[in-house]
């Protein structure tokens, strides 16, 4: 769910929160995101906000409700790809290649 998620264009929607883990972290928007980031939302400090969410993220997952699990992405989370390996192999090498031996 979490790679369906950084692969959808849902990735291009990230917010700050702390209710993750009691820390400041980045997250696909979702329901469980909106929630914690509520004024008002009581977060527990570090590590015990992470153990409440543990606690949640395994249910969650069983259920496949991915809008209550913590999507961690970075702010550039849409521009990740999807490729099979022969593919990424070929982009890796020929990426490579146009480094070490630039056409001009």
């Amino acid at each position: 769910m979490h790679r369906e998620a950084i692969l959808s264009s849902r990735a291009g929607h990230t917010a700050l929160t702390r209710g993750f883990t009691g820390r400041l972290a980045r997250g696909i928007d979702n329901e469980l995101l909106q929630t914690l980031n509520q004024p008002g939302a009581e977060i527990l400090p570090y590590p015990l906000q992470r153990a409440l969410m543990r606690n949640l993220a395994l249910p969650a997952q069983k259920a496949s409700r991915a809008e209550l699990l913590a999507l961690w992405a970075g702010q550039s989370a849409n521009l990740a790809r999807c490729h099979g390996i022969p593919e990424l192999l070929q982009f890796l090498v020929e990426g490579a290649a146009k480094r070490i031996n630039p056409v001009e």
